[in-house]
């Protein structure tokens, strides 16, 4: 019985010691690929910073896009809204709201396109 408890507790000492192995590989390889990844991300920033500044500058040298220059009419204070006709009163009174059409009823209000009253049949 006490030869079957020594090879019982080799084998536990041999799991632990391959576990360990394991873990430290583990651990290593994560370290190297955090240390990649975060290289790659770096050169990858750079890269995009450096063809960005290089399409504006083909932009402004082309004329399609010019420096930025204060807008003079922002010191005039003046903001113009538009406000949508629907919601807007005539005459004192609020605009009616137009029924909903649905199924098959649903047509536009363009009466260009409106064809319900034409007799096909004729």
């Amino acid at each position: 019985m006490s030869e079957l408890q020594s090879k019982l507790d080799a084998i536990a000492v041999e799991r632990r010691a391959r576990n360990d192995l394991v873990s430290r590989r583990v651990e290593a390889s994560l370290a190297e690929s955090k240390a990649r990844a975060d290289d790659l991300a770096k050169t990858a920033g750079g890269v995009a910073q450096r063809l960005n500044e290089r399409a504006t500058r083909a932009r402004t040298a082309a004329g399609w896009e010019r420096a930025e220059r204060p807008d003079s009419n922002d010191n005039l204070g003046l903001t113009f809204e538009d406000p949508e006709p629907a919601a807007e009163a005539t005459n004192g009174h609020p605009a009616p709201e137009q029924p909903q059409r649905r199924g098959r009823h649903a047509r536009s209000d363009d009466l260009e396109d409106d064809y319900s009253s034409t007799d096909w049949l004729a």
